[in-house]
């Protein structure tokens, strides 16, 4: 029989590493990575100061873990949003939905999702997470343009499109019947001229 130790760290959050990001996530959210620190995100927990190291082991690697859970969350709220509609341009639609509501909801997480020079892009976890949910709107985009469409064109727009939606969550167009009217027109023009 294995015998099985419980720390302190670990009686108190039963998941450490999963406070320690929601935690760093929370100082994103109030301090920008400018104002992110390891002591901090320690201190917020309630642990030791080196907790946070032994776990990622250094800012880089907590860092990347906090993008790694948005990515995952994003696709999971994704697949539901699919599952929603038969409609391939509301699909498509959906999703940017989705990506912008996540990252209103969730800023902290969203601050380090594209900060490639803050992240560990070597991260196999990090980078299947991304992937995913961008190969979901990807996807989606190639069910909504006409069968002749090239790879291309549909990688460039899924880009084009993942870019929009940032741009409308960094610069906190992302709020309101608005925000809906932009993501609408966004998606429809794009696909509307993919189509001719």
């Amino acid at each position: 029989m294995k015998e099985t130790t419980q720390t302190r760290e670990s009686y108190h959050h039963g998941n450490l590493p999963e406070t320690l990001i929601h935690e760093a996530a929370k100082l994103l959210t109030e301090k920008g990575a400018e104002g992110f620190s390891m002591r901090e995100v320690a201190r917020r927990a309630g642990v030791a100061v080196a907790a946070p190291a032994h776990h990622f082991g250094n800012a880089k690697g907590l860092l990347t873990a906090i993008a790694t859970y948005g990515f995952q969350k994003l696709t999971t709220e994704q697949q539901k949003a699919m599952e929603m509609s038969r409609d391939p341009v509301e699909n498509v639609i959906g999703l940017c939905r989705i990506y912008v509501d996540m990252g209103s909801r969730y800023p902290g997480y969203a601050a380090v999702m594209f900060r490639w020079d803050l992240l560990d892009d070597g991260d196999f976890a990090y980078s299947n997470a991304a992937s995913s949910a961008f190969n979901l709107l990807s996807d989606a985009i190639a069910e909504a343009v006409p069968e002749k469409t090239d790879a291309k064109s549909i990688q460039r727009a899924a880009k084009t499109l993942w870019a929009a939606m940032h741009g409308f969550v960094v610069l906190s167009l992302a709020d309101g019947d608005e925000a809906v009217e932009r993501i609408n027109f966004a998606v429809r023009t794009l696909l509307a001229g993919m189509s001719k």
